[in-house]
């Protein structure tokens, strides 16, 4: 809405690659792996077997990991460490929305994808270059896919169509649904209240 809504605003998308392993972790974390679900190639191949204890391999995460619950949080505080200099921050009631001291340029953020408005093609130049120093990333400048709902954008009559082609037609197959008989087609028949009687 903010987009449409704003005189010569755009959208585009950048999305981080890597973004939750990208990062050390505070202090060491540990983990048990059975012996039995590690491929028996790569025990030979890394000469892991002497390494069996109980069954099991016990090994070291340094880096963040997707599972790890706070890889989230510190790929997060890593980003605003990187971005604040840059004259970035995040709105402070409303999470998930970020603003430029300066520029003319907001994104939200979820996960890993930076959903971004602009009126001047200069403050998205601005921005790639300050997520490049530290990440690799992808641009789509059309903006056609955010979180999974695919935008329509006709900027010159002011509208966007969100929509999720297929969910329904997979949902139906998922849940083994079967089209009814009779439609029933909404909105259905109904007989208006009379008031005050």
């Amino acid at each position: 809405n903010s987009v449409i809504s704003t005189p010569g605003a755009r959208y585009m998308k950048i999305d981080l690659k890597d973004f939750y392993i990208n990062h050390v972790l505070l202090g060491s974390e540990y983990m048990r792996i059975p012996a039995w679900a590690i491929p028996k190639i790569i025990m030979d191949n890394y000469e892991l077997w002497h390494l069996v204890h109980n069954g099991y391999l016990t090994c070291r995460i340094d880096k963040a990991m997707y599972g790890l619950p706070q890889a989230g949080r510190i790929a997060y505080d890593d980003l605003c460490a990187q971005l604040l200099p840059h004259g970035y921050y995040t709105a402070p009631h409303t999470p998930g929305l970020w603003l430029h001291k300066t520029r003319s340029i907001t994104f939200t953020l979820v996960v890993d994808d930076f959903g971004v408005k602009y009126t001047d093609v200069h403050d998205v130049h601005h921005l790639v270059a300050a997520l490049k120093e530290n990440y690799e990333l992808t641009e789509d400048w059309t903006g056609s896919l955010y979180t999974g709902i695919t935008l329509d954008w006709d900027y010159d009559n002011g509208t966007v169509d969100l929509s999720m082609p297929g969910y329904y037609e997979k949902a139906l197959r998922r849940f083994q649904h079967e089209a009814p008989v009779v439609p029933e087609d909404a909105p259905h028949a109904w007989t208006p209240p009379t008031y005050g009687t």
